[in-house]
């Protein structure tokens, strides 16, 4: 059986390119515990680019109404990443977040919040694949569990922070695919069931398969009620995240008053995902409002 790298605290890659979502409330005091809170997971899919669950990004928008309907917040957002090999961490401001329907992936946009932000050149991650994982494939997956603020000093824009990060790691094999949903509730989108434990907070985190390809965004789980009993966890599929909104200053060549989702910047990409020529895609929103993509007929995904 094939190993699956990247399940473990000590590899590198784990705090640079899974970096912390937190929010900031300046309107309370230093000491005010509610002054700073943690979202949830989220890692890196591209140059200053996270994929995030979208309930998380709900949250957060339902959290701070002045944010959700375009005015000015109180509320500063920020992305904390540990530069790789050091004990720098490196802040980012959120620049927008997208969403669609039928689809629990959030594509999250940052800024950088200081000069070290600014000079980060290494974006290159984890491959993403597009192509479902089979019935009986081992997985694992990772996201945040939980976080330790031990001191936070804002200087304007600029966020100056030292925190500890708890991160969950498990494995499990993949025992249903659902490519359009699982149902009109709580996974009406394409997603895939597991029997890996979800613990709280790994809600956006990701899921790799065997080869080391991201394949699935974690969703939500159902603990075990027994020791008998299998955990039942559910992640979502990758390839809807295509009709996600792109900043127009993220797609080089960009026209002034058009809009561009991430398939225009996975189209241009020197890299691009696994099976992305498999996504059949029409943008028609200009003619008749709708946008529609869809994974090729199942029964070819392996071959």
């Amino acid at each position: 059986m094939a190993n699956i790298s990247f399940v473990s605290e000590e590899n590198a890659f784990v705090p640079e390119y899974m970096p912390i979502l937190i929010r900031i409330d300046r309107s309370k005091g230093l000491d005010d515990e509610e002054r700073i809170r943690w979202l949830g997971s989220a890692f890196v899919v591209g140059v200053q680019m996270l994929f995030t669950a979208k309930h998380v990004a709900l949250q957060l928008l339902a959290e701070d109404p002045d944010l959700a309907h375009g005015r000015p917040s109180r509320i500063q957002y920020a992305v904390i990443q540990a530069l790789k090999g050091t004990q720098q961490l490196i802040v980012w401001n959120i620049h927008s977040i997208g969403m669609i329907d039928n689809c629990d992936v959030a594509l999250v946009t940052l800024s950088p919040a200081h000069n070290r932000a600014k000079n980060y050149l290494r974006w290159s991650g984890l491959t993403l694949s597009f192509v479902p994982p089979r019935i009986g494939d081992r997985v694992a997956e990772s996201g945040v569990h939980k976080i330790d603020i031990k001191s936070l000093r804002m200087d304007g824009d600029n966020i100056h922070v030292e925190l500890d990060a708890k991160r969950t790691f498990s494995e499990g094999v993949v025992k249903d695919v659902h490519f359009e949903s699982r149902d009109r509730g709580m996974y009406s989108f394409p997603c895939f069931q597991l029997d890996a434990q979800f613990d709280a907070g790994m809600s956006g985190g990701y899921v790799i398969n065997e080869r080391n390809e991201v394949c699935g965004v974690v969703c939500g789980s159902l603990a075990a009620t027994s020791e008998d009993e299998e955990h039942v966890s559910y992640a979502a599929l990758l390839w809807p995240v295509v009709s996600l909104p792109v900043p127009p200053e993220w797609i080089p060549g960009a026209v002034t008053g058009v809009d561009y989702l991430l398939w225009d910047y996975y189209k241009q990409a020197t890299v691009k995902p696994i099976g992305l020529e498999r996504v059949s895609f029409s943008n028609e929103l200009a003619t008749r409002g709708v946008i529609t993509s869809s994974y090729t007929d199942p029964t070819e995904q392996y071959k």
